[in-house]
């Protein structure tokens, strides 16, 4: 309303000066303050800071240039992982007898060969013992001290140096993948995207009319726990961009998307215009010209820096 107020009396004035034949209008001088006022608050805003380069190195700021790049096209789904069960073994007697002793508990890592229960047979009544075929975890156990085996299953295995991961695909999604297509587990369990490729889609749809791709990844020290929920990029194509960022180098200032261009010690903000993205790169489509040499690791220094010297400033 205040601005709105202004406009109405800077107007007044003008048409005043025009109908007297004055060409030179006077602007009341409340009015130009607080022009000068803005743009002096604009021109102040502390945009660069100044490092040694002693010191960035200490820091871990790291730098390279802008230039060409390829993105990567991706979609992003969830899925879970889940067992292996081509890896489970279910183990009988191969005489029914009397069971004397069980060795396992359920959910022990047993080792190949590793001794699971002793059987008295009842044609021989001689012992015999049960081994287990694989290296895995006890998943059932249906054996008792004293219990006849009966024909009947008695422990079950599994494997799980691999386990599944299925993932949820929308139709939109299922047009664009193949088996074979490569695609980034981002788990609980570790720090870095786990790269597989697409092994087969299970023919039913889900009820959600979702169609789940299952693939498969390795579990050596079987910390991939079944039933654990993921992310997943799938790789669905691929395209070249004249400029790029890496997208650990991008922050935000000021509502801005910004990277911090180096000249010499100086490191300045470049608000940027941004397209496409990838899991690493980001397309840039202005604020920024190839050759310009940008921080990429632990940018977010430059940032805090920069903004302290700015709060500094407005005190």
């Amino acid at each position: 309303m205040k601005h709105f107020d202004h406009l109405i009396l800077s107007t007044f004035i003008l048409l005043s000066f025009v109908a007297c034949g004055d060409s030179t209008p006077i602007v009341p001088e409340h009015i130009n303050h607080e022009h000068e006022d803005a743009t002096e608050e604009h021109s102040n805003e502390t945009t660069s800071t100044i490092i040694a380069p002693e010191f960035a190195h200490s820091l871990g700021i790291t730098t390279e240039l802008v230039g060409p790049q390829t993105i990567e096209n991706t979609v992003q789904v969830y899925g879970r992982i889940v067992n292996n069960t081509e890896s489970i073994r279910n183990i009988s007697a191969r005489f029914d007898g009397r069971i004397k002793d069980v060795y396992v508990q359920l959910g022990e890592r047993v080792k190949a060969g590793a001794k699971l229960a002793t059987i008295e047979s009842n044609q021989s009544l001689t012992d015999f013992d049960i081994v287990a075929p694989i290296s895995g975890i006890i998943l059932s156990r249906n054996a008792g001290s004293g219990e006849q085996s009966a024909g009947r299953e008695l422990f079950s295995i599994m494997d799980d140096s691999t386990v599944w991961v299925d993932l949820a695909l929308f139709p939109q999604v299922r047009a664009q993948v193949r088996e074979g297509t490569l695609v980034q587990i981002e788990t609980a369990f570790s720090a870095t995207p786990v790269t597989s490729s697409i092994d087969r889609f299970l023919p039913v749809l889900q009820s959600n009319q979702s169609t789940t791709a299952r693939l498969t990844l390795p579990n050596p020290e079987g910390t991939l726990q079944p039933g654990t929920w993921v992310e997943a990029s799938i790789h669905i194509g691929e395209r070249d961009v004249a400029l790029a960022v890496r997208r650990e180098a991008i922050q935000t200032f000021r509502d801005f998307d910004v990277v911090f261009a180096k000249m010499g010690d100086e490191y300045e903000v470049r608000m940027l215009e941004l397209g496409a993205q990838s899991q690493e790169w980001v397309e840039v489509l202005g604020g920024i010209s190839a050759g310009t040499l940008y921080v990429t690791q632990n940018s977010y220094i430059i940032k805090a820096d920069i903004e302290k010297a700015g709060a500094s400033h407005d005190h």
